[in-house]
Order: structure tokens, then sequence, then C-alpha cells
């Protein structure tokens, strides 16, 4: 147990994370994972700069020696004194251009002050790219001339680290939740999903009991998961029965459900039914329809892992120098916190009960009863939560010999799964249902 679940500063330990400078591989992540160390023990599993899958190899440590920008003798841009001034990968070159032969090579965002984060060289290392993030004012003061270019880099060998901490359960059945760390000064898209994982973590370690294990996962996009499952055995990535998603879930916009492949997995519906009775009205979508990420990888044949993503997504400073601690909030961090516990709590909860009985129960002498507005005196609504609980009690019989599981009870009556369990565990306390084996 660390001392983030006791203080609540889910803002402090991305403060901490945030200044490193990430990549796929590098001495950044290195310095990071000294500082997970501490505050879960999680396994490192290696994988060396070179190796290849699928197409994809991991890339060497990438630094930048010099990167600047000149016209007649004058500074115009100098990005190596900037952490996103060059795209990682980028290759040298030393030479003068036209401003139109450079204007290619110069990427900016919208935001006339903002450096953005240019990622696609890291996923696209064959077409041998080079290029300067640079802020938009600058690109519109450009004028016509000759430009000198002094760009070199260097690509060194090293490896990359995924980190896998496994909470056990009283079954091999494993819920994986997976946070990226590849993204340099990325506050809200790349840490906050590390920091609200770790203390859902240590949340999940303070139950009595689980059924299921879980685990955090934090590792580079894409190239971690790849290569953390490709030498899995069967048994061991079949017995994933899903993976949750953290990206981006700090800024103050609402959270998002993105479902899995199939859209209607055990996990996906207790999700539904999880952000359904938190927030009323939320915002969902299918496969890959609000944000894009590792769920590709655990989706893919032969894993075919359901994969759902909680996120907040999109936001203003998404891959760009903006995105920095300040504009996170400690209640949404928290808020997601909270969030996937329940939805944890929700798949523990989601059992099968048998009869104990036959016939008609008296609810009341058993203190089972959950009153509700009188027929005769007031009129039920059965779309209220009050009617929706009178037929819940009347038709909770039929719902187990007919051998429904908790979410599927939830599901009928549109209650939420955590009080139908807490009501059938008052059954079972009665002796009225006991758990099915």
């Amino acid at each position: 147990m660390t001392d983030i679940q006791n203080t609540s500063n889910l803002l402090g330990l991305v403060k901490k994370l945030f200044p490193f400078n990430y990549s796929v591989v590098g001495g950044g992540n290195d310095k990071a994972i000294r500082v997970l160390m501490k505050l879960l023990p999680f396994d490192v599993f290696e994988y060396k700069s070179g190796e290849e899958l699928n197409g994809w190899t991991i890339p060497d440590e990438f630094k930048v020696i010099n990167a600047n920008i000149s016209k007649d003798g004058c500074l115009i841009y100098d990005a190596s004194k900037i952490p996103l001034g060059i795209p990682i990968l980028s290759e040298s070159f030393n030479g003068e251009l036209t401003l139109d032969e450079l204007i290619p090579h110069l990427f900016s965002v919208s935001d006339l002050n903002a450096i953005p984060y240019h990622w696609s060289m890291l996923y696209r290392p064959n077409e041998k790219l080079w290029g300067f993030c640079i802020p938009r004012k600058i690109v519109k003061s450009l004028s016509e001339g000759k430009y000198n270019i002094t760009l070199n880099t260097m690509k060194t060998p090293s490896s990359m680290k995924v980190l896998v901490y496994t909470l056990p359960g009283d079954t091999k059945q494993t819920v994986l939740l997976n946070a990226h760390n590849c993204h340099p000064y990325q506050a809200n898209d790349d840490i906050s999903g590390v920091a609200v994982g770790i203390e859902i973590m240590n949340i999940l370690s303070s139950l009595s009991s689980r059924r299921y294990t879980y685990k955090l996962m934090v590792a580079p996009e894409l190239f971690g998961p790849m290569f953390w499952l490709d030498e899995m055995q069967l048994n061991d990535y079949s017995s994933i029965i899903g993976t949750i998603m953290l990206k981006s879930v700090g800024n103050r916009s609402n959270l998002k459900l993105q479902e899995s492949f199939i859209g209607n997995s055990v996990l996906d519906r207790i999700a539904h039914n999880v952000f359904k009775h938190n927030y009323g009205e939320y915002d969902s979508g299918p496969f890959r329809a609000i944000y894009g990420n590792d769920e590709t990888v655990f989706e893919a044949p032969p894993y075919r892992i359901p994969s759902i993503s909680v996120t907040r997504w999109p936001f203003s400073e998404y891959h760009t120098d903006l995105d920095t601690p300040d504009r996170l909030s400690e209640d949404k961090l928290r808020d997601t916190v909270e969030t996937v516990v329940q939805i944890c709590k929700s798949l523990e909860y989601n059992k099968t009960y048998l009869l104990c009985f036959s016939g008609l129960v008296c609810l009341s002498k058993y203190g089972l009863y959950k009153t509700v507005p009188d027929v005769e005196d007031v009129g039920v609504n059965y779309f209220s939560i009050q009617g929706r609980w009178s037929q819940l009690m009347n038709g909770l019989p039929s719902c187990l010999d007919r051998n429904m599981d908790v979410l599927t009870i939830s599901e009928k009556y549109d209650l939420p799964i955590g009080e139908v369990y807490d009501y059938l565990q008052l059954w079972a306390d009665n002796d009225l249902v006991r758990e099915s084996l």
C-alpha cells in the first residue's frame, strides 16, 4: 500500500512522473521506472532494440545533439533546447533549403504558441524522415530565401521495458489495466493513466477477497503489449478476460466509455451499467470510435481479449507542450479511479445464486421488503426506481430459477449492479439463496 491512496494526491504523482523524457526506449523511461518500482513491486520484462515482430522493430534510443534553423547568419529556431523540438527518430540533416523545401519539414498546430508532439516517425521508421516541431507563429513569420539547417541526431542500442504488477485473486482469471509511458512531457495523454492505474491497484489490494486476479501494465503503447503478449503461452493470455485502457483521464471533460470489438462482453455490459448509474447521460462509442490505442493489440487474433477504454479525450492540449500537470484536475483523476474500481468490483459482484426454498417467501419476515409507494394509495410508476425495485422483489425468485447472474438481473430491472448484489447478499444472509459454485 502506498501513501498515494491515503493522501489522495493523484495530481502530485502525475507531477512526480512528468519530467522524464519518455519514449519506447531510453533513459527517461528508466528514471521513471525507478520511481514506479517504489510504488508497486512491478515485474520488468525487457526487450532489446532491434527485435522484430510482424514488421515492427523496437527502436534504438534517440538523442538530439544539435538542431537549429538559421537564415543569413541569424538563428531562427534552436530546437535542441526544446523538449519536443525534434520528432522522435528524426534523421540527421545538414544543408541549405529554400522556404518551399523547408516547409514540409516543419510541424506545427493551430495554437500559434504551442509546440506539437510529433510521433509518426516512430511508427514509420523506414521512411527516413526528419523535421522540426515549431510554433505556428514562427512558421508564419518566415520569408522567402535560403535557410541553413543543422540537425544532428544519434541512435544507440537500448531496451524497451514493460512493467506488469500482479494482484493475485482466488482464480487465475485476470482483468488487465493498461497505461502507457512513451510520450515525452505529456501529462494527460501519458502519465494520468499511470497514476490512476497505481491508485486503482492500491484500492483493489485492500479488498477482503478477490475472485479475479488484477494486473496493471505500464508500457510503451503498441510495442509493449505486442511483444509481451507474443511471448505468452495460450493458457497465459487466455486467462485474461478483459482489459481496461486508461488513456487521457485527468482533464476536465466528462469521462467516456469506448466498447470492445464485440461490444457486448461482460466487461462492456458492466461498464455500461456503472456509467449509466453513475452519470445518467454519458458518451460512449464502439471499438476505435472515440480513441485509438492498445486495444487493437489485445483484440488481435489469436488473443481476442475484450478491451474497453475509459477516456476524457478529446482535449485541446492533446499532443502539444501544453499538456502539462497544471491543466489536470485532481477531482477528475479521482472520479476515474472511482469509476474503474466500481467496474472491477461489479465484476466481482457478478455471481449466480441458487434458491434454497420453494414457493413464495414473505419478504417482510426477513427484512427484505424494500418499501415502495402503496399501489392503492398512491400508484406506483413502474418505470421509477421504486417501481423497478418492486418488480425485482417480485421477480427475483424466477430470475434465479433461470440461472440469471447479478448483471443480467441488474440489466433486466435497470438497477445498479452493486445495489442488486447487496440485496442478494441479504437473501444469502437469511439462507434463502446460496452462491452457485
